[in-house]
């Protein structure tokens, strides 16, 4: 249909559980990857406990932002 000849591609692998046993013959890119794929649930988990502490504060400097934006929306500036 769009006359394309067949050609091989590399394609990047997502899920290759069986390299990452091999942590000697990975590459250092996968090394990375590898690391960012543990460490990302610590990050998750941080910013819940951070939003759960912190949502009621983060919701009153919100909500007094829009009312002093809303009592000031008819008074000129210079």
């Amino acid at each position: 249909m769009f006359n394309r000849k067949n050609k091989t591609r590399k394609m990047k692998k997502i899920f290759q559980w069986e390299e990452y046993l091999n942590w000697k013959n990975m590459s250092k890119e996968q090394k990375l990857n590898f690391k960012r794929a543990c460490l990302f649930p610590f990050l998750v988990y941080m910013v819940y406990v951070f939003l759960n502490q912190y949502s009621l504060a983060i919701l009153l400097l919100i909500g007094l932002y829009f009312l002093i934006r809303f009592k000031n929306r008819n008074k000129l500036g210079r």
